[in-house]
């Protein structure tokens, strides 16, 4: 739920979803195999990966806030020592 939450923020933001790639990095393990063609790497691939899905994950929180599902799923991820956990954490925290 949180990682097609950051998903759905990417494409609004940017046009561009996130690759499998990207999500099985969020994921923390081989779980996306949507066979899409990939031609380009993902924007995301280079640079502060945590860093820009917390941004994303902050733009899906707004735009699910109706859903507290949603807000629960994240918190109980948080505590994780993951990668969707250090973006969970690192999107809480004051811009």
């Amino acid at each position: 739920m949180i990682i097609e939450g950051i998903n759905y923020a990417a494409y609004k933001e940017t046009d561009s979803s996130l690759y499998d790639a990207d999500k099985n990095r969020l994921f923390g393990s081989e779980n996306y195999k949507s066979g899409r063609l990939i031609v380009r790497p993902s924007r995301w691939a280079e640079g502060s990966f945590e860093e820009e899905m917390s941004a994303l994950l902050r733009l899906a929180n707004v735009l699910n806030r109706s859903l507290p599902a949603f807000k629960e799923a994240q918190t109980l991820l948080e505590g994780e020592n993951s990668v969707i956990g250090q973006v969970i954490r690192r999107s809480n925290r004051p811009e």
